[in-house]
């Protein structure tokens, strides 16, 4: 995983590069580096395809505007995160954002699928300040030091929120996580 994480650092500042240089078709190396990333972040926080795509267009025309401020110094991932974590914070405000009445179901006893939008729906009412750290740490494999500077926050007040959000969500799934195994 270091080698692959080596590989889009390096693919990262090339792009950035570029990008910084004028060259406009950078973006789409950098979105080829990070798009399925920052939609998937902003699905799982906004539970809502539609919203997410926004989400994620709108984070990269962000990129492209601030373009000649960009430097490939490592901290980019961070930055482009915590757009897309702003803009879902403004998004939900806008609206309440939940798909799913709580009585849906699937039916046709399709448990795998059940259970991801039973996981979908109870993180989605999770507090903010919980389900952040656990979309970005537990879903996005991001680390702790860096999960913590999305949120402006220290590593103990994130691990300290991971902590509560999984005994949260742990609460709320109840007997959910047994029914398939």
């Amino acid at each position: 995983m270091s080698g692959e994480i080596q590989n889009d650092s390096l693919a990262e500042k090339k792009w950035l590069n570029a990008l910084a240089n004028g060259d406009a078709t950078a973006l789409g190396g950098l979105y080829e580096l990070y798009g399925e990333r920052i939609f998937r972040y902003a699905y799982r926080m906004l539970g809502n395809r539609s919203d997410a795509e926004d989400a994620t267009a709108e984070t990269f025309l962000r990129v492209l505007r601030r373009s000649g401020e960009l430097r490939a110094d490592g901290a980019f991932r961070t930055w482009l995160f915590r757009i897309t974590r702003n803009l879902c914070i403004d998004k939900m405000r806008q609206h309440k954002l939940l798909d799913l009445p709580g009585d849906a179901t699937v039916s046709g006893g399709e448990d795998r699928t059940t259970l991801r939008v039973t996981i979908q729906q109870a993180l989605s009412e999770l507090p903010i300040e919980y389900r952040d750290p656990l979309i970005l740490c537990d879903l996005e494999d991001i680390s702790a030091k860096e999960a913590a500077e999305v949120l402006k926050i220290s590593v103990p007040a994130l691990k300290s929120r991971l902590y509560r959000g999984r005994r949260a969500l742990r609460d709320k799934l109840g007997g959910s996580l047994e029914k398939v195994q």
